[in-house]
């Protein structure tokens, strides 16, 4: 089959995986707002036929397992996958062509471009600050580690005041404790447990 990059697609809820030789065919794998290595400048509109099982598995044949086909619509401009757009059945040239076209039309106004990419942007810094903010909680259960294994008390004159802290002066294990840290479980307030929560409009304050 050889090497191909991959484009990700939500439908009815679940990603869907779109195979493509046409850019650098490096293995990358894409999701909106992806930079696409080896693309062309403009406004790109491409094309495949998706066909997927009973279970909504995609199958490379239209045969017995095939029950349900669609066509997907995949938009890149200037390299940076933009939009995409499912629609029932596997559409002919005469249909194919007037999507094609809108789409591009719709992707050659540059306001909204702009509004895609400052919002992309934006998503983008709010994960960003969310892993950096799971790095140091990862480093601070490591000091915290050290210092019990030092023979070390991690309670100041506040006392134990994160909820890792208290886990692993309980005799939990490091490795468990960071787990539950990275997990969807641990809460993000900003004493990292049952303290002050994080200013909600925080991100937004100079």
């Amino acid at each position: 089959m050889g090497m191909f990059d991959s484009f990700y697609i939500d439908l009815d809820g679940r990603e869907q995986e779109l195979q493509s030789k046409r850019f650098d065919c490096a293995l990358n794998h894409y999701r909106l707002g992806g930079w696409i290595a080896g693309s062309l400048p403009g406004v790109r509109v491409y094309f495949d036929r998706l066909w997927l099982d009973a279970t909504g598995k995609q199958v490379y044949s239209a045969d017995a397992d095939c029950v349900r086909k669609t066509t997907v619509f995949i938009v890149l401009v200037q390299g940076v996958f933009v939009d995409y757009q499912i629609h029932e059945g596997e559409l002919a040239a005469e249909a194919i062509e007037p999507i094609l076209r809108e789409l591009q039309e719709r992707w050659s106004d540059s306001a909204r471009l702009q509004g895609f990419l400052v919002d992309t942007l934006r998503t983008k810094q709010q994960r960003i600050a969310s892993l950096e903010r799971q790095l140091g909680r990862v480093q601070s259960i490591i000091a915290s580690a050290r210092r019990l294994r030092a023979g070390e008390n991690l309670g100041g004159k506040l006392g134990l005041l994160y909820e890792a802290d208290k886990r692993l002066a309980a005799g939990e294990e490091p490795l468990e404790v960071i787990a539950w840290a990275l997990s969807d479980e641990a809460p993000s307030g900003g004493f990292w447990g049952n303290g002050t929560p994080l200013d909600p409009l925080d991100e937004y304050r100079l």
